[in-house]
Parts: C-alpha cells; structure tokens; sequence
C-alpha cells in the first residue's frame, strides 16, 4: 500500500520543519520532502504537525482490558485502545504476582509479540521489588530474584523479555541483573530502596534504567551511621539517576505521580535523550469513575484523572498522548521535547532507532496527525490509517 501525506509541518529529528511531504510504501516512509506544496494525490492535513507515533514502555492495559487476562481477544483490546489513543508501540507489562501466574502470563504474551505488530515486547515490573516501596504491587507475592526464579522467568517470556524492573538491593539482584541483561532483556531499578553505592555496583552488571523516576523511588528518611554518629545525606534512586549519566529512566507525566516543576527539571538536568514518557496506563484507563476490579487489586478511578488502592497511586488512567499534553501544558516542556520523549527516546532504550519514534526514511511508518490543540486527526501505523478513539481530543 503507498500513501503519501501532506502537513504545514513535520516534527523530523533534525526539528520542525514546514510544508512536509512523506511517502509511505509498504509500511515503510519511502521519502521525505520539506518546503514542498501539496499535489494532487497527497492526503492533506492543511493546519497541522506530522509527528512520530508513540512508544510506551509501561502499559498494564487499557478499556478494562489488562495484559495478564487470559484471553487473547482481552488483551487486543487493551493494545486497540492505546493504538487509537496515538501509541503505535508498546511493551505489554505485567505487575507482582505469584510466580506461576506469571510464567503462564509471559507465555501467552509472547504469543502477542509480533515483527510487526504494535506489542513490542513484554515489561515485567515484579515480583523483584523492595516492600517499603511496594506501592500498589502485591507484597505477599513480593519475593528475592533467585537464579530458579530468573530461569523460570526467562523460559517463559523468550526474547519477548524487553524490560524487567527490579529493585537492586535485593537478595542475588546482581546476578539476576546479569541474566537479564545478557538475555537481551533492559533492566530497570524501580520500587527500590537501593543506594548510590548499589546502584553504581549494579550499572556494570547490566542496569541501565530507572523506572518511574520520583514514584516509589523517592528519597527515604536519611540513615543513621552509628559509627560516624549523624545520619547521612543518601541520594538513593532519584539521586542516582541525576549523577549517573549511564542511567536513563521514565516519568508518569499524568500530573498526579509527578509534579509537573520536578519533570521539566530532570529534563532540564539530563536532557529529553535521557528521559522517556510513559503511561503506566492500568486496564482503568478509558473507563468512567468508580471502583473496579484490576489486575487483584480493588482500584477507584476518582473523576480528578487517577486511580488509587489503598493509599497508594494504581498505575494511571491515561495514555501516552495524555501524558505529551500534560508535559506541554502543565510543565512547560516544548513539543517537540516532549513528543521526542515518547517516540525517539524510549525506541532507543528498546534499540529500535532505526525502525520506531522518528520519521525517518526507511522507518517504519508509524505517524500521528496532530492538530493546533494536539487533538489526534489521523493515525498511521505502518502506513495504514487507524481510527482515533472516542474522547481523546486533546484533553
């Protein structure tokens, strides 16, 4: 199929460029043209911005739909939803839970990966995580990464393991970390309690990320040093991922797990290169208020925009072009920051620049249609127009 769009302007890698051209053949751009006029055959986007398609690396689901259901045709659904919400990429994650309910999870999301499908890979966030900063993740089902585990892990999901969040202070971390990695799988800390120290001692082992920086990461109390008789200043996670430049990580910018001053900050201090977006979109996300099963856990979705259990945040409610929007307008972000930060950034986490998060010749051709409220006016993935959801209309 060749398609070939017109728009006022692109976001391309090199910066916002106007009167842009892109051929699309075999789902694949052909070419890009800048400062040209439209013809005839062109579908016209008259007011305007061509951008990358969205890569979330944390999606638990979506429309009531989560990635552990059983059913093959549930979890489609939760991928329809963020395709239409403007993600046309994204790791399927899964959330703590016993050991054996998740080794049958990873195998029947393996059977989702597809070359060219828009689930990537799978995130498994737990059960390695650490109890103080649990969060909404079950603590009975919290457990050591022990190399069995890791085995079990590893057989069940095959290359489809693209990212496993961990907490690095815990027992035999360091050489699940290694596993891991040398699986081919990104390894995160997140959910952690885990010093400078142990995160730099991790780094070399095969940790390169941070999950969810500033959400169940977050400075402790200072420790008390008995030997030396004060409590120490301790950067932890957070800390971490703004002195140690091998680290990259992602925030929720939904405007409830972050504060929107503290996001344009670690941008400002790291660079979009080094920060991803990410939804952490739970199967609440596109369900009206009220409370609902999800994922074991009793959730309710308040009309503020957020889901809590508990006293704890429950993943978030909305979707990756939600959380572009709220880097724009309640943080401050540029644009094209901010959209970099969904697509060129987390496909280089996945080591996928060549094919996701640009419009690039040769790429896959992933694109939105943005128009002057970042409303969603078209969707493309690999060249095939997808029908935009209902209500997303740059809220």
């Amino acid at each position: 199929m060749t398609v070939s769009l017109w728009a006022a302007s692109a976001l391309l890698p090199e910066g916002e460029r106007a009167r842009v051209r892109v051929r699309c053949e075999a789902g694949r751009i052909a070419s890009i043209e800048t400062g040209v006029d439209p013809r005839a055959g062109d579908v016209r986007h008259e007011n305007a911005t061509l951008a990358p398609g969205l890569v979330d690396l944390q999606v638990n689901g979506g429309d009531g739909a989560s990635y552990d259901d059983a059913d093959a045709a549930t979890r489609a659904r939760a991928t329809a939803y963020h395709l239409r919400s403007g993600t046309t990429g994204l790791l399927a994650t899964l959330v703590t839970a016993p050991l054996a309910h998740l080794e049958r999870a990873l195998a029947r999301l393996r059977a989702d990966v597809a070359a060219d499908g828009p689930v990537l890979g799978i995130h498994l966030e737990g059960p390695f995580l650490a109890e103080p900063k649990r969060g909404a993740h079950a603590g009975a089902d919290l457990c050591d990464p022990t190399p069995d585990r890791v085995e079990r892990v590893i057989a069940a999901a095959g290359p489809a393991l693209r990212m496993v969040t961990l907490a690095p202070e815990r027992a035999g971390a360091l050489e699940a970390i290694s596993k891991f990695a040398a699986s081919g799988a990104v390894v995160a800390a997140g959910h952690s309690l885990a010093t400078l120290a142990q995160l730099r001692e991790a780094i070399p082992r095969g940790l390169s990320f941070v999950t969810h920086v500033g959400n169940a990461s977050d400075w402790p109390s200072r420790p008390f040093d008995a030997q030396a008789g004060f409590r120490r200043s301790e950067p932890n996670v957070v800390g971490a991922f703004l002195v140690e430049r091998r680290l990259r990580g992602s925030v929720i910018l939904d405007g409830h797990h972050l504060h929107p001053e503290l996001a344009r900050a670690l941008v400002e201090l790291r660079g979009p290169e080094a920060v991803a977006l990410v939804s952490d979109s739970t199967p609440a996300a596109g369900l009206p208020p009220g409370r609902y099963r999800m994922g074991g856990l009793d959730a309710e979705i308040r009309a503020e925009g957020y889901a809590t259990t508990g006293e704890s945040l429950a993943g978030s409610v909305v979707t990756l072009l939600d959380c572009v929007r709220a880097a724009v307008r309640l943080a401050g972000i540029p644009l094209a920051t901010a959209l970099r930060m969904a697509s060129a950034t987390p496909a280089a986490v996945l080591g996928l620049s060549d094919k996701k998060g640009s419009l690039l010749a040769g790429a896959d051709a992933d694109l939105l249609v943005l128009g002057p409220a970042l409303e969603l006016e078209a969707i493309y993935r690999m060249g095939v127009q997808v029908r935009a959801a209902a209500g997303r209309s740059g809220r």
